[in-house]
């Protein structure tokens, strides 16, 4: 665990009738900036570390580049507050702008790639014949993963699976950003995604169902729910949507047949 993703404060507490101070522990937010062939794009506000996946993930979630040698050049400066790329193609589309993410990972409920004309088709998704009872036991190892979220509690979490192991795991104050370094990890170690799944212990909209789908991976299961579109998206694209997955039940949104039920 590196020291700088946490912060101690010195604070108060109230508890059983008593005050008192102690010291707490805090997820430390960090700002990085983006700029696009010399451009300065975006500033995401996420945890310092991983920060080379979270912005190689970032840029092919949002449509921008669509693997990883698109990519000329990425140099990131020894304090991680400024991230320089140089990329294959630049398209004018993209209306170079500063503009900030939030930690939520959205700009007011809607993602870059919703701005960029061309850039809102999705990948079919091939969701795989999923087991419940060993996806429940996946989310419960997953769920207690995160040294980080034991510590300060105040951070989302994001895996890739193959369905019984978890293969990669990620952290971040926003759901997106911990999707996008996953994501990042994926593309940057061409890892094999055709059998894999994502977790997340986050809400799923439709900005993440369309990231994952982007990628071309296959199912999301969540411990949290999912919202409308999000559910109609992964039905338009053939993906496996599954949410409150937490102890020994979970719902199945999207592809029914992934449990080989299809009715």
């Amino acid at each position: 665990m590196e020291s700088r993703d946490c912060r101690s404060f010195s604070i108060l507490t109230y508890a059983g009738g008593v005050l008192k101070r102690r010291n707490d522990t805090v997820v430390a937010e960090h700002e990085i900036t983006l700029y696009l062939n010399g451009q300065k794009f975006i500033s995401l506000l996420c945890t310092p570390r991983s920060l080379r996946e979270l912005v190689t993930g970032f840029l092919h979630a949002e449509g921008i580049v669509r693997s990883a040698s698109d990519i000329l050049h990425l140099h990131i400066d020894d304090e991680g507050r400024q991230a320089h790329v140089r990329l294959q193609d630049m398209s004018s589309d993209l209306n170079v702008r500063p503009r900030t993410v939030t930690t939520a990972g959205g700009q007011g409920g809607k993602t870059l790639g919703a701005d960029i004309p061309g850039r809102e088709c999705f990948f079919a998704c091939d969701a795989a014949v999923l087991d419940p009872q060993r996806i429940c036991l996946l989310m419960e190892t997953f769920g207690g993963r995160s040294d980080l979220f034991l510590r300060t509690g105040g951070v989302h979490s994001c895996a890739l699976s193959d369905g019984s192991d978890i293969l990669l795991f990620e952290d971040d104050i926003g759901r997106h950003n911990a999707l996008d370094k996953i994501i990042g990890h994926t593309l940057l170690q061409s890892i094999n995604i055709d059998d894999k799944i994502i977790l997340t212990s986050g809400r799923v909209s439709s900005e993440i169902v369309a990231k994952v789908s982007r990628r071309g991976i296959g199912a999301i299961v969540s411990r949290s729910a999912p919202t409308s579109r999000a559910i109609e998206l992964a039905r338009s694209v053939g993906m496996t949507l599954i949410g409150f997955a937490r102890g020994q039940s979970l719902n199945v949104y999207a592809n029914f047949s992934c449990f080989g039920d299809a009715s």
